[in-house]
């Protein structure tokens, strides 16, 4: 009964791929986050609608003129594109808002605060990703 064991385990490993080391170690790092690419109407799409979702949702947030010109750089099928794209996330913003917690409103408002600084963070003034998307509409 123990040789099959071997022979099967052996048999497993004969067949499994090897992963170099240096793909391993590629794969560990930590990956920037995607869709920065704004002369693509995929990802300029997600971000107008995630600087849109954040006027939407975020206290004082508004879209800057920058974030307001990515349509406007669209046409045909690529403008279809951003705007599923941009209407997709917008929506995904505003089901946040939808948010209850009869028992304890606590969760809803985390949720809202961290969206709202990641957000941030990625699109802002100094954003990480794709600076310049949104910004305070009111002194902070």
């Amino acid at each position: 009964m123990p040789a099959r064991r071997l022979i099967a385990l052996a048999v497993i490993i004969a067949l499994t791929p090897v992963v170099p080391l240096a793909l391993a170690a590629d794969a560990a790092k930590p990956q920037a986050a995607g869709y920065n690419d704004l002369a693509n109407p995929r990802d300029a799409g997600i971000r107008y609608g995630q600087a849109a979702g954040m006027a939407a949702v975020c206290l004082d947030m508004k879209p800057t003129a920058k974030a307001e010109a990515l349509a406007g750089t669209f046409t045909g099928a690529d403008l279809e594109k951003f705007k599923v794209q941009a209407e997709t996330v917008l929506t995904s913003w505003k089901k946040m808002m939808a948010c209850a917690h009869t028992s304890d409103p606590n969760p809803c408002r985390v949720a809202f605060q961290m969206s709202c600084r990641e957000g941030y963070n990625e699109i802002g003034p100094a954003g990480k990703v794709v600076p310049g998307l949104v910004d305070m509409s009111k002194a902070q």
